[in-house]
Protein backbone atom coordinates (compact mmCIF):
# COMPACT_ATOMS: atom_id res chain seq x y z
CA UNK A 1 0.00 0.00 0.00
CA UNK A 2 2.60 2.60 0.80
CA UNK A 3 5.04 1.92 -2.22
CA UNK A 4 1.63 2.23 -4.40
CA UNK A 5 0.61 5.65 -2.45
CA UNK A 6 4.21 7.27 -3.04
CA UNK A 7 4.47 6.08 -6.77
CA UNK A 8 1.11 8.03 -7.50
CA UNK A 9 1.83 11.41 -5.76
CA UNK A 10 3.81 13.64 -7.64
CA UNK A 11 3.23 16.73 -5.06
CA UNK A 12 4.29 17.26 -1.34
CA UNK A 13 1.54 15.27 0.21
CA UNK A 14 0.75 11.64 0.21
CA UNK A 15 -2.65 10.33 0.92
CA UNK A 16 -3.02 7.75 4.06
CA UNK A 17 -5.56 6.09 6.17
CA UNK A 18 -5.41 7.17 9.62
CA UNK A 19 -7.38 5.63 13.00
CA UNK A 20 -8.45 8.51 14.78
CA UNK A 21 -9.20 8.05 18.57
CA UNK A 22 -11.59 10.53 20.37
CA UNK A 23 -12.43 9.58 23.84
CA UNK A 24 -13.15 6.18 24.04
CA UNK A 25 -14.53 6.22 20.33
CA UNK A 26 -12.14 5.34 17.00
CA UNK A 27 -12.85 5.55 13.54
CA UNK A 28 -11.13 5.35 10.23
CA UNK A 29 -10.33 8.42 8.38
CA UNK A 30 -8.04 9.90 5.25
CA UNK A 31 -5.69 12.56 6.09
CA UNK A 32 -2.79 14.01 4.14
CA UNK A 33 0.98 13.59 5.38
CA UNK A 34 4.33 15.26 4.35
CA UNK A 35 6.44 13.40 1.96
CA UNK A 36 10.27 13.16 3.10
CA UNK A 37 12.62 11.78 0.39
CA UNK A 38 16.60 11.99 -0.27
CA UNK A 39 17.48 14.30 -2.72
CA UNK A 40 21.39 13.99 -3.66
CA UNK A 41 23.34 16.40 -5.28
CA UNK A 42 26.45 16.11 -7.62
CA UNK A 43 28.50 18.54 -8.79
CA UNK A 44 30.63 17.11 -11.99
CA UNK A 45 29.03 13.74 -11.33
CA UNK A 46 30.74 13.92 -7.98
CA UNK A 47 28.16 13.57 -4.96
CA UNK A 48 28.18 16.22 -2.50
CA UNK A 49 25.12 16.13 -0.02
CA UNK A 50 22.30 14.42 0.37
CA UNK A 51 19.33 16.52 1.70
CA UNK A 52 16.55 15.13 3.38
CA UNK A 53 13.45 17.29 1.65
CA UNK A 54 9.65 17.62 0.48
CA UNK A 55 9.64 16.66 -3.57
CA UNK A 56 9.18 19.82 -5.70
CA UNK A 57 11.80 22.81 -6.84
CA UNK A 58 14.66 20.72 -6.64
CA UNK A 59 16.69 22.41 -9.12
CA UNK A 60 16.11 25.81 -7.38
CA UNK A 61 16.63 23.91 -4.26
CA UNK A 62 20.02 22.48 -4.91
CA UNK A 63 21.41 25.62 -5.98
CA UNK A 64 20.38 27.64 -3.41
CA UNK A 65 22.06 25.16 -1.23
CA UNK A 66 25.06 25.28 -2.96
CA UNK A 67 25.65 28.98 -3.54
CA UNK A 68 24.22 29.68 0.12
CA UNK A 69 26.42 27.48 1.48
CA UNK A 70 29.89 28.39 -0.50
CA UNK A 71 30.47 25.51 -2.59
CA UNK A 72 29.97 27.07 -6.00
CA UNK A 73 30.78 30.88 -5.72
CA UNK A 74 28.59 32.25 -8.40
CA UNK A 75 25.71 31.15 -10.43
CA UNK A 76 27.91 32.12 -13.70
CA UNK A 77 29.74 29.58 -12.80
CA UNK A 78 27.62 26.43 -13.54
CA UNK A 79 26.71 25.59 -17.13
CA UNK A 80 23.67 23.11 -16.86
CA UNK A 81 21.59 21.66 -13.90
CA UNK A 82 19.73 18.41 -14.47
CA UNK A 83 16.61 16.96 -12.83
CA UNK A 84 14.01 14.14 -13.91
CA UNK A 85 11.45 15.57 -12.81
CA UNK A 86 8.62 13.17 -13.97
CA UNK A 87 10.65 10.18 -12.79
CA UNK A 88 9.39 7.75 -9.63
CA UNK A 89 11.04 8.30 -6.11
CA UNK A 90 13.98 5.82 -5.04
CA UNK A 91 15.66 5.21 -1.51
CA UNK A 92 19.57 5.98 -1.05
CA UNK A 93 19.54 2.15 -0.57
CA UNK A 94 18.41 1.36 -4.22
CA UNK A 95 20.76 0.83 -6.82
CA UNK A 96 22.79 3.48 -8.52
CA UNK A 97 21.29 2.59 -11.82
CA UNK A 98 17.88 3.12 -10.24
CA UNK A 99 18.72 6.85 -8.76
CA UNK A 100 20.53 7.90 -11.64
CA UNK A 101 16.65 7.61 -13.44
CA UNK A 102 14.53 8.67 -10.49
CA UNK A 103 13.61 12.43 -9.36
CA UNK A 104 16.17 11.94 -6.14
CA UNK A 105 19.07 13.14 -7.97
CA UNK A 106 19.98 16.54 -9.40
CA UNK A 107 23.11 16.97 -11.23
CA UNK A 108 25.08 20.31 -11.69
CA UNK A 109 27.60 20.72 -14.30
CA UNK A 110 30.26 23.47 -13.84
CA UNK A 111 31.19 26.02 -16.74
CA UNK A 112 34.95 24.76 -16.48
CA UNK A 113 36.41 21.73 -14.20
CA UNK A 114 38.28 23.83 -11.80
CA UNK A 115 35.29 26.64 -11.58
CA UNK A 116 34.82 27.96 -7.94
CA UNK A 117 36.12 24.72 -6.23
CA UNK A 118 35.74 24.22 -2.93
CA UNK A 119 37.77 21.29 -0.99
CA UNK A 120 34.89 20.59 1.12
CA UNK A 121 33.06 18.92 -2.15
CA UNK A 122 35.21 16.19 -1.26
CA UNK A 123 33.10 14.73 1.30
CA UNK A 124 29.16 13.90 0.67
CA UNK A 125 27.24 14.94 3.35
CA UNK A 126 24.05 13.82 5.11
CA UNK A 127 21.86 17.24 5.61
CA UNK A 128 18.81 15.86 7.51
CA UNK A 129 15.43 18.10 7.13
CA UNK A 130 15.56 19.94 10.25
CA UNK A 131 19.70 21.10 10.09
CA UNK A 132 22.10 22.97 7.93
CA UNK A 133 25.47 21.94 7.36
CA UNK A 134 27.66 25.07 7.94
CA UNK A 135 30.89 24.95 10.27
CA UNK A 136 30.05 27.64 13.17
CA UNK A 137 33.37 28.20 13.71
CA UNK A 138 34.53 29.23 10.41
CA UNK A 139 32.25 31.73 10.00
CA UNK A 140 33.71 34.82 11.11
CA UNK A 141 36.33 34.36 8.35
CA UNK A 142 34.30 33.41 5.62
CA UNK A 143 31.57 36.57 5.43
CA UNK A 144 32.15 40.14 5.08
CA UNK A 145 29.50 42.91 6.92
CA UNK A 146 26.60 43.76 4.56
CA UNK A 147 27.22 46.84 2.68
CA UNK A 148 23.10 47.65 2.67
CA UNK A 149 21.44 50.69 3.34
CA UNK A 150 17.55 49.14 2.85
CA UNK A 151 14.94 50.91 4.31
CA UNK A 152 11.85 49.24 5.46
CA UNK A 153 8.57 50.11 7.07
CA UNK A 154 7.21 48.61 9.83
CA UNK A 155 3.35 48.54 8.65
CA UNK A 156 4.94 46.25 5.68
CA UNK A 157 6.78 43.92 8.08
CA UNK A 158 3.63 43.31 9.78
CA UNK A 159 1.81 42.07 7.31
CA UNK A 160 4.43 39.52 5.71
CA UNK A 161 2.85 36.89 8.32
CA UNK A 162 -0.85 36.56 6.70
CA UNK A 163 0.99 36.80 3.58
CA UNK A 164 3.04 33.94 4.08
CA UNK A 165 0.22 31.87 5.51
CA UNK A 166 -2.28 32.55 2.84
CA UNK A 167 0.44 30.58 0.50
CA UNK A 168 1.16 28.20 2.62
CA UNK A 169 -1.00 25.21 1.04
CA UNK A 170 0.86 21.86 2.11
CA UNK A 171 0.65 22.84 5.69
CA UNK A 172 -3.39 23.78 6.03
CA UNK A 173 -3.50 20.18 4.29
CA UNK A 174 -0.98 18.21 6.60
CA UNK A 175 0.62 20.38 8.98
CA UNK A 176 3.94 19.70 9.74
CA UNK A 177 5.71 21.52 6.87
CA UNK A 178 8.15 24.75 6.75
CA UNK A 179 7.51 27.66 4.03
CA UNK A 180 10.12 30.29 3.38
CA UNK A 181 9.32 33.52 1.64
CA UNK A 182 10.85 36.56 -0.45
CA UNK A 183 9.31 39.61 -0.48
CA UNK A 184 10.03 43.07 -2.09
CA UNK A 185 10.62 46.02 0.63
CA UNK A 186 7.35 46.95 -0.38
CA UNK A 187 6.00 43.53 0.67
CA UNK A 188 5.25 42.21 -2.60
CA UNK A 189 5.61 38.59 -2.71
CA UNK A 190 7.92 37.51 -5.18
CA UNK A 191 8.17 33.63 -4.32
CA UNK A 192 7.56 30.82 -1.62
CA UNK A 193 8.09 27.21 -1.26
CA UNK A 194 7.38 24.66 1.61
CA UNK A 195 9.57 21.96 2.66
CA UNK A 196 9.96 19.38 5.59
CA UNK A 197 13.28 21.09 6.09
CA UNK A 198 13.09 24.86 7.06
CA UNK A 199 16.97 25.20 5.16
CA UNK A 200 15.43 23.76 2.11
CA UNK A 201 12.74 26.22 2.07
CA UNK A 202 14.90 28.81 2.49
CA UNK A 203 17.17 27.33 0.10
CA UNK A 204 14.52 26.66 -2.50
CA UNK A 205 13.56 30.49 -2.15
CA UNK A 206 16.79 31.91 -2.96
CA UNK A 207 17.67 28.78 -5.95
CA UNK A 208 14.44 30.30 -7.87
CA UNK A 209 15.70 34.17 -7.31
CA UNK A 210 19.33 33.04 -8.50
CA UNK A 211 17.71 31.22 -11.19
CA UNK A 212 15.39 34.06 -12.66
CA UNK A 213 18.04 36.76 -12.20
CA UNK A 214 16.41 37.73 -9.28
CA UNK A 215 18.40 40.57 -7.06
CA UNK A 216 18.35 39.95 -3.48
CA UNK A 217 20.14 42.86 -2.01
CA UNK A 218 16.47 44.96 -1.90
CA UNK A 219 14.36 41.69 -0.49
CA UNK A 220 13.39 40.35 3.01
CA UNK A 221 13.28 36.68 3.77
CA UNK A 222 10.86 35.14 5.87
CA UNK A 223 10.90 31.69 7.35
CA UNK A 224 8.07 30.08 9.41
CA UNK A 225 10.66 27.95 11.36
CA UNK A 226 13.37 28.76 13.81
CA UNK A 227 15.90 31.68 12.96
CA UNK A 228 19.16 29.54 13.37
CA UNK A 229 23.05 30.90 12.27
CA UNK A 230 22.29 28.61 9.00
CA UNK A 231 19.43 30.91 7.94
CA UNK A 232 21.45 34.16 8.49
CA UNK A 233 24.58 32.96 7.02
CA UNK A 234 22.88 31.98 4.03
CA UNK A 235 20.85 35.40 3.65
CA UNK A 236 23.77 37.58 3.86
CA UNK A 237 26.33 35.27 1.76
CA UNK A 238 23.77 36.35 -1.14
CA UNK A 239 23.32 39.51 0.33
CA UNK A 240 19.63 39.63 1.62
CA UNK A 241 19.95 42.42 4.39
CA UNK A 242 16.45 41.34 6.17
CA UNK A 243 15.69 38.05 7.41
CA UNK A 244 12.92 37.52 10.04
CA UNK A 245 11.27 34.94 10.94
CA UNK A 246 7.54 33.80 12.77
CA UNK A 247 9.56 31.48 15.44
CA UNK A 248 12.28 32.53 17.66
CA UNK A 249 16.05 33.02 16.60
CA UNK A 250 18.89 31.99 18.30
CA UNK A 251 22.16 33.16 19.84
CA UNK A 252 24.72 32.49 17.60
CA UNK A 253 22.36 33.69 14.72
CA UNK A 254 21.85 37.03 16.80
CA UNK A 255 25.37 37.40 17.09
CA UNK A 256 26.51 36.69 13.65
CA UNK A 257 23.63 39.08 12.23
CA UNK A 258 24.56 41.69 14.10
CA UNK A 259 28.43 41.12 13.21
CA UNK A 260 27.28 41.01 9.31
CA UNK A 261 24.95 44.45 9.56
CA UNK A 262 22.32 41.63 8.70
CA UNK A 263 18.62 42.80 10.69
CA UNK A 264 17.58 39.95 12.25
CA UNK A 265 13.10 39.94 13.15
CA UNK A 266 11.96 36.99 15.54
CA UNK A 267 8.13 36.53 16.40
CA UNK A 268 6.94 38.07 13.36
CA UNK A 269 3.38 37.46 14.12
CA UNK A 270 0.07 39.28 13.82
CA UNK A 271 0.97 43.24 14.55
CA UNK A 272 4.09 42.55 16.44
CA UNK A 273 7.52 41.33 16.40
CA UNK A 274 11.18 41.63 18.08
CA UNK A 275 13.77 43.25 16.03
CA UNK A 276 17.06 41.75 17.50
CA UNK A 277 19.93 43.53 15.45
CA UNK A 278 19.89 46.57 13.06
CA UNK A 279 16.66 48.18 13.72
CA UNK A 280 17.89 51.37 12.26
CA UNK A 281 16.55 49.69 9.03
CA UNK A 282 12.95 50.12 9.82
CA UNK A 283 10.92 53.20 9.51
CA UNK A 284 7.72 54.53 10.33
Amino acid sequence: MTDELILKTNGSLLPWMVTEVRGESTKQAPASVVIEEPLEIRINDQPVAILMRTPGAEKELAVGFCLSEGLIADLADIALVHHCGQASPTTMADSEAGLEESRNMVRITLASPAASRDPRLDVVRLVRSGCGRTDAEELAGQLAPLDNDLRVRRRILLKLTSAIKREQEAYREAGGIHAAGIFTSHGELVTIHEDIGRHNAVDKVLGHCLMQGISLKDKILVSTGRASYEMVTKAVRLGLPVAASLSSPTSLAIELAEHLNCTLIGYLRGQRMRVYTHAWRLEE
